[in-house]
């Protein structure tokens, strides 16, 4: 008995050490699987919460009676206003995510699909032969987590500039900041992602004045 005993030790003890060196092997590719669907989810997210945002008269533009530029500027009353909405409407999404109450609106894949994230908190399940290049039909898969670590930040990148021949073109764009944790079986990794939504690219026939400071 004593000797059945070891043997099944000792397989167990083999095992346990097999399994350990396969998900050591995993991790490096299993944090760039995990990187990749995070940002995807992230991307996924702000795009279909910017959608209706209202990005009308965000720039002051005035001439004069020769219909050359006098003043060109941001209403930062307006992008301020913009960019915060932005970052309320991010925070309700995760926060309903991460709390699993996210509701979907409608039938498409993107509310189906954040539905689903809400209630599992799984984002992705990748198989162990997918990590290790070996070809399988079956195979153990790993999930992949998320969760919310802190408030959304954003900053407001604006640029007025001479664009060719006399014309200017005028770029505004939200960088939205998140500290975000991807949880994997036995550890976590922590990341910061910045994902940059443009709000406005517009060319005007014109100068940009020379007083003007930007």
């Amino acid at each position: 008995m004593k000797k059945y005993l070891m043997i099944i030790l000792s397989i167990l003890t083999i095992f346990s050490i097999f399994i350990s060196y396969l998900y050591i092997r995993c991790i490096p590719r299993l944090k760039e699987y995990g990187k990749f669907e995070i940002e995807r989810l992230n991307q996924l997210i702000i795009t279909h919460s910017t959608t209706d945002s209202h990005y009308d008269d965000l720039l002051i533009i005035e001439r004069n009676a020769d219909d050359e530029i006098d003043l060109l500027e941001f209403d930062m009353v307006k992008v301020n206003q913009l960019a915060t909405q932005i970052v309320l409407e991010l925070e309700n999404i995760y926060t309903a995510i991460e709390e699993g109450h996210y509701q979907a609106k409608d039938d498409s894949y993107y509310e189906k699909r954040i539905e689903n994230i809400a209630r599992s908190g799984i984002i992705s399940n990748i198989s162990i032969s997918t990590l290790i290049n070996v070809p399988s039909l079956f195979s153990p898969s790993i999930a992949i987590c998320y969760k919310h670590l802190s408030s959304i930040s954003s900053s407001v990148n604006k640029s007025i500039e001479n664009y060719g021949i006399n014309h200017v073109i005028v770029e505004l764009s939200i960088e939205i900041n998140m500290n975000l944790t991807m949880i994997y079986p036995f550890f976590e990794q922590y990341d910061s992602y910045t994902i940059t939504i443009p709000i406005l690219i517009e060319i005007f026939p014109g100068q940009v004045p020379l007083i003007y400071n930007y």
